[in-house]
């Protein structure tokens, strides 16, 4: 039902495209992306929370399915990381901000669209348009050619896990990006919310 009320709505469910986003926590949008390891044999999917403006990512997940669970731990891991650098003060900050994504069953489940609207805004883009999510399309499909070889050659999901989890740091706290005044996501991010 959900979906059907949002593809008759989808010319004003994007907030993201209607929004000056100009500071970290204006919008956060989110997305899956499937990881292939072991010669080819194996797949597992990464979910990411990652801020539009400072390119942070805030919580992520790597499942072996893709369901809703994998989606939801990627925001609770967000809201926790946040929460812990910012405090308390985090909950009315996140009141007003847009939380984007594609109109997947793992978004338009009832569990994680009860979650953000518990907390902050929805966002949807249009079906079909992965341009209206251009940060995660970017991220993934930088993410998966800079590693897609040693992860291609890694053999068990935990190591790959582990693995994941690495690059994610070393994109958060040592990679520069020219969007960002060639700083880090964190770097770039702490400047502005001080944590």
């Amino acid at each position: 039902m959900l979906q059907k009320i949002l593809i008759l709505l989808s010319d004003k469910v994007n907030l993201l495209i209607r929004t000056n986003i100009n500071g970290p926590l204006q919008a956060i949008s989110s997305d899956i992306t499937k990881v292939v390891y072991n010669n080819g044999k194996s797949k597992c999917y990464l979910a990411v929370h990652k801020d539009v403006f400072g390119q942070m990512i805030y919580g992520y997940s790597i499942k072996e399915l893709m369901e809703a669970e994998i989606v939801m731990e990627s925001f609770n891991k967000a809201v926790s990381y946040l929460k812990k650098k910012l405090g308390t003060k985090i909950v009315k900050t996140l009141k007003k901000t847009i939380f984007h994504q594609d109109q997947g069953s793992q978004y338009t489940s009832y569990v994680y669209v009860a979650a953000i609207m518990e907390i902050g805004k929805l966002s949807y883009s249009t079906p079909g348009t992965p341009t209206e999510n251009p940060g995660q399309e970017s991220f993934f499909g930088r993410f998966k050619d800079e590693w897609k070889d040693e992860m291609y050659e890694i053999e068990d999901f935990k190591e790959v896990k582990k693995f994941i989890k690495k690059k994610i740091n070393y994109y958060n706290k040592k990679r520069l990006h020219t969007s960002i005044n060639y700083q880090t996501p964190y770097f770039f991010t702490k400047s502005f919310l001080k944590f």
